[in-house]
């Protein structure tokens, strides 16, 4: 599956993620515990996600968002504050 977001899309998407209990899910012993159903509507994304998918995906999101901050962290260091260079 291959997606684009708009950077709002984007951290309201990593809200719902990050907001799954994956821990309770793992422990729970029932069949509708083995999977979560996983949608971003502006995307057109219904996905019923085994929980490894879902752990996979949540690590994919993080690693984003951090590689977003980190870009930002740098464009704001080098283009904004000159005289640091």
């Amino acid at each position: 599956m291959q997606a684009s977001f708009r950077i709002q899309d984007f951290l309201s998407f990593r809200r719902f993620i990050n907001n799954i209990d994956i821990h309770s899910k793992i422990f729970d012993l029932s069949d509708e515990s083995d999977y979560e159903f996983v949608e971003a509507p502006q995307l057109n994304i219904y996905q019923k996600l085994t929980l490894c998918e879902l752990i996979q995906l949540r690590e994919l999101v993080n690693g984003t968002h951090f590689a977003i901050e980190l870009n930002s962290l740098l464009h704001q260091l080098l283009f904004n504050e000159p005289e640091l260079v």
